[in-house]
């Protein structure tokens, strides 16, 4: 969202993560100590018994994940996935997700898309009375569904955040303080 465009001014960017990791990280119930420190997906996935895969997966999955945050569609790629990941994960995905372009799921994207609007240009609207002009920023979120409400700090310009969170009023303190962190 850029409120002049063509000047200065600052620019927040939310996209979905790659949430096929997250999947299969809880279809086959794999536990790092990275794995474990992003909350479980919801709706909850069904479970997969396959210890070896499992074992396989559980190898490579950290780094999958890291290469996975900036590109929502790596599930498409499938020379980005670890080593011995069943290929019937991707179809119980695809099930699990729905359809993206359902008018339900449109209809809630674009109400989530309102309601963050509008705390967001509370929070710009703080900042610009106290510095007394417009915060300069730019900001990426990565948004995922997992229960609770989540946030996690990235990169100096880059969080993670739960769907729950992005839809709260909570999100304003987290908010606030990385684009203080980031404000010209």
């Amino acid at each position: 969202m850029d409120v002049n465009p063509g000047k200065k001014s600052w620019v927040v960017g939310s996209g979905g993560g790659d949430t096929f990791t997250l999947y299969v990280r809880d279809a086959l119930g794999i536990s790092t100590p990275t794995a474990d420190a992003i909350p479980r997906l919801t709706p909850p996935v069904p479970r997969v018994d396959d210890p070896e895969a499992t074992e396989r997966v559980t190898r490579g999955w950290d780094r999958w994940w890291e290469q996975s945050l900036p590109s929502p569609g790596s599930q498409h790629v499938r020379g980005r996935w670890p080593v011995g990941l069943p290929e019937h994960l991707h179809d119980a995905f695809l099930q699990w997700s729905g359809d993206p372009s359902s008018p339900e799921t449109t209809r809630q994207r674009d109400e989530d898309r309102q309601q963050f609007s509008e705390l967001l240009n509370e929070v710009i609207d703080q900042l610009t009375d106290e510095l007394g002009h417009p915060p300069l920023f730019s900001l990426s979120m990565i948004e995922i569904p997992v229960e609770g409400q989540f946030w996690r700090r990235l990169s100096k310009d880059t969080v993670l955040v739960s769907e729950n969170l992005k839809r709260s009023r909570n999100v304003i303190a987290p908010l606030e303080s990385v684009i203080r962190d980031l404000a010209e």
